[in-house]
């Protein structure tokens, strides 16, 4: 089986961890099915080099001399990427160089084929650029495709008009593809809204072997530590965490939160804390490596993060993974990954019953067992669970397509 995968976005050397969850479950899913070869397209996404701003014409001029050539990174024996590079910019100019992108597209598509034979099934990750991309791709080559939509919030606002409707041209992916699959009942809903059809559920997953518990350490008159991790931006509603935190601290409880990530709340933020007078109590650790961020899960003694709005959340099952309980809020997708085994679930935008509920995690912690939530992350969001879902689809799909003559 050879699949060709668009996705939206892709870590790169200027978002080195932008879609990193997309290139690891791919190198997990080569890794354990040799027998599928996987390509994924490149053409820029995230390449500051080959983003083009209105606004910076002058900065723009060295990115137009630099000589952009294409080539080919090898993962693994049946695993490639393949890169031709092409410029992005708006679409409210020239319709953002779409046709030079599907272009790009097309010679990946025909390098991973050179390599690997006929692609049997194109797999765009989010509908739009992906979706839109695999669509004209599809048209052209007569393949079947599917669309995973992971944005959050879904629809994006660049892709609706004034009613909040996607535009037909950001629909049109969806209604013209074999399957269309989202991470969560709750995504399934919003686009149900849109009127998206043929939709199917699977879940995300991680890496069960590289996220995992770590050996238990015993510390005496260990102060309970919050872990949470997130873009610092306000729908992740840290703001409020911070003020929970503040109604803890005043009750004579103690505590630490160790925050990572970055974002352009981040200063307000630090600022709140100190005005709060609880800076003493958060530890700022900005961004995180992929080791440095399991450290922190296996070390803290629960995981916390009230977004406003998750289509999935990745967070919450690494730190399931890690045998850690969560507290999250009823914002999507957390509304299906926490239970009475694993966790606590809040409402959004209500920082005292936040605090109530960090309160009952510090006050009843025992009463988690880690080995049980690792089972039950194991049961729905590891790679041995999830993979063959995602196998089964591409087989049905492949077998459901029929060529047109």
């Amino acid at each position: 089986m050879n699949v060709f995968i668009i996705p939206s976005w892709y870590p790169s050397k200027d978002y080195p961890f932008t879609g990193i969850m997309i290139a690891e479950q791919y190198e997990a899913i080569a890794k354990i099915n040799s027998h599928v070869n996987i390509g994924i397209s490149i053409w820029g996404q995230m390449d500051k080099s080959l983003l083009l701003h209105s606004r910076d014409h002058i900065k723009n001029i060295p990115k137009l001399i630099k000589r952009h050539t294409a080539f080919t990174i090898t993962k693994s024996p049946n695993l490639k990427e393949y890169h031709t590079p092409a410029f992005t910019w708006s679409r409210k100019f020239l319709k953002g160089n779409f046709k030079k992108i599907v272009s790009a597209n097309l010679e990946n598509l025909k390098s991973f084929e050179n390599d690997f034979g006929p692609i049997d099934l194109i797999h765009a990750q989010v509908g739009h650029p992906a979706g839109n991309i695999a669509l004209d791709i599809s048209i052209r080559t007569n393949l079947p495709f599917c669309i995973t939509e992971r944005m959050g919030p879904f629809p994006s606002p660049y892709t609706t008009n004034k009613e909040g409707t996607l535009t037909y041209f950001h629909q049109l992916p969806y209604l013209a593809s074999d399957i269309n699959i989202a991470v969560s009942p709750f995504q399934k809903k919003m686009m149900e809204k849109q009127k998206i059809p043929q939709i199917s559920i699977i879940p995300d997953f991680i890496n069960e072997d590289f996220f995992e518990p770590a050996e238990q350490l015993h510390h005496n008159n260990k102060i309970f530590t919050f872990f949470s991790f997130a873009r610092l931006v306000n729908g992740k509603g840290i703001g409020d965490l911070i003020v929970s935190i503040k109604s803890i601290v005043s009750t004579g409880i103690k505590l630490k939160l160790r925050l990572a990530g970055t974002g352009p709340q981040k200063e307000e933020l630090i600022k709140l804390a100190n005005e709060l007078d609880i800076s003493h109590v958060i530890d700022w650790l900005g961004d995180l490596t992929r080791v440095e961020a399991l450290q922190e899960y296996q070390k803290c003694d629960s995981f916390v993060l009230p977004s406003y709005y998750e289509s999935f959340g990745m967070v919450y099952i690494e730190a399931l993974a890690c045998g850690k309980p969560i507290i999250a809020t009823r914002c999507g997708g957390p509304d299906t990954i926490v239970n009475d085994t694993n966790g606590l679930l809040v409402e959004k935008s209500n920082p005292q019953e936040l605090a109530n509920a960090m309160i009952k995690m510090i006050k009843c912690h025992n009463r988690y067992d880690s080995h049980a939530i690792r089972q039950d992350f194991m049961n729905r969001f590891s790679k041995r669970a999830v993979i063959p879902q995602i196998m089964d689809l591409y087989k049905q799909v492949i077998a459901q397509h029929k060529p047109t003559s």
